[in-house]
């Protein structure tokens, strides 16, 4: 059986440290992890993704291509 679970939430709430606990919580209990990575603003990953969004588009050109400023504001 499969199970996953989605982190969502505004910056700074601390997704990527959750995410980062429990991949380790998962892996010394013997589960498999794999994490799917959609923050393209987030530079500072202290865990390997499976997928990652950086990989495939850039935050530059999402920025330009929507008039975007740095916090996303337009």
């Amino acid at each position: 059986m499969v199970f996953g679970q989605v982190v969502i939430g505004s910056p700074g709430s601390g997704k990527t440290t959750y995410c980062n606990g429990m991949s380790q919580f998962l892996k010394l209990i013997g589960r498999k992890v794999a994490i799917v990575n959609l923050d393209l603003a987030n530079d500072a990953l202290p865990y390997e993704c499976a997928v990652n969004i950086k990989d495939l588009v850039k935050l530059s050109d999402v920025m330009v291509e929507h008039s975007l400023g740095p916090n996303g504001e337009h």
